[in-house]
């Protein structure tokens, strides 16, 4: 403590400073007072340029006396006398950072400074200023450490702080009977029957007439070497032996003392350990092991981060919130989005024009190497599955998930044409050009043959020679209805003739289509998979036989009249898969009454049911 005099600091002496040798941790203040600077910085001037480390502080609870006054008057002081605060705050703080260069324990000086002298940093009081004020401060919304971090660090504390432990040994034991209160009150009783005896001695020796004389004086003085020699001889080494056993036991405390303080901080160790095995198995552990499942890895900062930023959005979707406070909402959320972009998450999941009720449905993560494999297998998969349904087709095919989709891609008659595709147009095209023209061929030598020996035949090759075989037959029509039957007869009798009357005199009809073998593959490629009846529409009968459900008949009707096979090929693609020619004709007339009522079919079930 310190009294103000003219302007020199004086030191007085330490209040802290007891009978028990306890020393103060406050170094003295030396120094000139100049009252143009504040009370803080000329107690930062007064401070020596090398603190003292001091000594832990003093506790009041076991300080003795003279000790408890001082902190109650240092107290008093703190109180009254702001001078004498600024000055113990920038003493405290210069040697908490004196201390902290040293390596050792700041936790009196901190506690002294924080409670005692009520300092605050400037940071706190910046804080405290700004929620005095009424005005939020920024929230930090820096990607979180590890959770396990504050543990590592508390275990490495410990760890060097319980290798700077040393077990004390007590000091080497010394016994002076002059200082031990037993003897002393054992010699002064002595001493006292000495001289009893003595009195009583002399006073025999008186009685019988000697009085005081050399004899008496020996009695008395063999008396006294006596009690004196049995006191040597016999109590001293009793007491020396009772010190003796209070320093042994004196010891062995200390050392159990000692041992327990050393086995709390293997305790404290001990659970910090586990605490970051927990925290680890968390933390870390299991989000890994979450990956392993899903093949989707989101680390524990990015979880928090995105709480952080749910948090932002439900509170810019409060009702009434101004754009100044939306504003100041966003740029922290930007904040937090440019970090999970650095993470490598998708931060467009949690966009500006994203509602928090959507972006609480992400399913975030980092894509795990067994995820991209899982990922690149799929595509595969899909885009075989969609090979597959091209080369039966002919057509172009755009891989998806959804297998059953790619059977309408394939049906679609808007669907370009591969180059497999077209090949086989053109062919199936050619070979109608040609069957088209030979039946012709056929169906004209079979007419020529009639009328050739008729007053029309000249006229009929001329005409059939010059506009076709259906002009020529219109004419002969008109010119000579008796000869046109005959040859009408003739060609529909002649096997090679007879498929030119189904062309209806004119070019077949195209069809682009798929084949009825390519169809089939392609049913087959859902009802049976690898040959194998699929039990989503194959069900056993009472004989134990695999037969098509009643609602996967009404399924395949369906899907084969979507490809539009030529009439009586669709037919034998359905008999091949199982339905019967009753079943075809029932469906048959069903879909023709449903398209008579305009209205498409829906729920047919199989016929008979």
């Amino acid at each position: 403590m310190a009294y103000e005099t003219t302007g020199t600091v004086v030191k007085k002496k330490d209040p802290f400073a007891g009978n028990g040798g306890v020393t103060s941790a406050i170094p003295s203040v030396t120094g000139t007072v100049t009252t143009s600077k504040s009370p803080m910085a000329q107690a930062a001037a007064n401070v020596k340029s090398s603190p003292a480390l001091g000594n832990g502080g003093i506790n009041y609870a076991t300080a003795n006396t003279a000790g408890r006054q001082g902190i109650a008057s240092n107290q008093a002081q703190i109180k009254n006398n702001d001078t004498y605060r600024q000055s113990e705050i920038a003493r405290t703080l210069a040697t908490i950072t004196n201390r902290q260069q040293q390596g050792l324990d700041t936790g009196a000086q901190t506690k002294y400074l924080n409670t005692n002298l009520g300092y605050q940093s400037p940071m706190a009081q910046a804080a405290e200023n700004v929620q005095a004020s009424g005005v939020k401060p920024p929230e930090n919304h820096a990607v979180p450490g590890s959770r396990t971090e504050g543990t590592l660090s508390k275990i490495d504390n410990f760890i060097n702080n319980q290798s700077q432990f040393q077990f004390n040994k007590p000091e080497a034991f010394s016994y002076d009977q002059n200082v031990d209160p037993a003897y002393q009150a054992q010699l002064a009783e002595a001493k006292k029957n000495v001289m009893n005896q003595q009195a009583d001695t002399n006073a025999g020796l008186r009685a019988t007439g000697q009085g005081k004389s050399s004899w008496s004086e020996t009695v008395a003085n063999s008396l006294g070497n006596s009690a004196m020699e049995s006191i040597a001889n016999n109590l001293v080494p009793q007491l020396m032996q009772q010190a003796y056993q209070r320093y042994n036991d004196d010891a062995n405390r200390d050392l159990q003392v000692q041992q327990m303080n050393y086995g709390v901080g293997q305790d404290a160790i001990g659970n910090l350990t586990n605490q970051y095995g927990l925290q680890n198995q968390e933390y870390f552990q299991n989000p890994l092991q979450e990956a392993q499942v899903t093949g989707n890895y989101l680390p524990t900062e990015a979880r928090d981060a995105i709480n952080n930023l749910l948090s932002l959005k439900e509170q810019a979707e409060t009702k009434g919130i101004t754009a100044e406070d939306r504003s100041a909402l966003s740029k922290q959320a930007d904040f937090i989005r440019n970090q999970l972009t650095g993470m490598g998450i998708d931060a467009s999941q949690y966009g500006a024009n994203v509602s928090r009720s959507t972006a609480a449905q992400a399913n975030p993560g980092i894509r795990t190497l067994a995820g991209q494999q899982v990922d690149l297998g799929n595509r595969q998969a899909n885009l075989a599955a969609a090979g597959m349904y091209m080369d039966a087709s002919g057509r172009i095919i755009t891989p998806q998930n959804d297998w059953t989709g790619l059977a309408r891609q394939a049906a679609n008659p808007n669907a370009p044409l591969s180059l497999a595709g077209q090949n086989q147009a053109f062919n199936q095209q050619q070979v109608g050009v040609d069957n088209a023209f030979r039946a012709e061929q056929f169906a004209y030598q079979k007419a020529r043959d009639i009328v050739a020996d008729s007053q029309w035949g000249a006229t009929f090759q001329q005409n059939a020679t010059q506009f076709g075989m259906s002009y020529a037959m219109e004419e002969l029509k008109r010119q000579d209805e008796v000869a046109y039957r005959n040859v009408m007869t003739a060609i529909s009798q002649d096997e090679n003739s007879r498929a030119w009357l189904s062309l209806g005199n004119t070019q077949p009809a195209e069809y682009n289509g798929m084949t009825a073998s390519q169809v089939l593959s392609a049913v087959q490629s859902q009802f049976m998979p690898d040959g194998a009846q699929n039990p989503q529409y194959y069900e056993k009968d009472k004989d134990g036989n695999q037969v098509l459900k009643d609602a996967a008949k009404h399924d395949l009707y369906m899907m084969v009249s979507g490809f539009e096979l030529p009439v009586g090929q669709d037919d034998q693609v359905m008999l091949s898969m199982g339905l019967t020619k009753k079943e075809i004709q029932e469906f048959d007339k069903y879909v023709q009454e449903e398209n008579a009522k305009k209205s498409p079919p829906v729920g047919v079930v199989s016929p008979g049911k």
